[in-house]
């Protein structure tokens, strides 16, 4: 499989909001993040919410850009990948260039 990410992905487990659900990320840089949830929207849907590093809540707006979908009914979680659109460009900055302990 061809990588096409062009920051550094840090594995990290932070709270975020999803459209109002709560969920934690799986990874997380610059471009985007990973994160499991019972309802996996499709990809091109455009999500927004907020992520919570340390003490401070962030807000990003997204957009799914894949999709694997779980099952709800046997409480199997789906996955999705969010490319930021919108992101305070100092916390899309200190994503890219250290790693994400230094931040959360």
């Amino acid at each position: 499989m061809t990588e096409n990410r062009t920051t550094p992905r840090h594995r990290s487990r932070l709270r975020l909001s999803l459209e109002a659900t709560p969920a934690f990320t799986a990874d997380i840089s610059a471009g985007g993040f990973s994160v499991e949830i019972l309802r996996t929207p499709s990809p091109g849907t455009q999500v927004s919410g907020t992520i919570r590093f340390a003490d401070t809540e962030v807000n990003y707006v997204g957009t799914v850009i894949w999709a694997r979908p779980g099952s709800p009914r046997l409480n199997l979680r789906g996955r999705i990948g969010v490319r930021f659109t919108s992101l305070p460009a100092a916390v899309a900055k200190r994503l890219g260039a250290e790693r994400l302990t230094k931040i959360a």
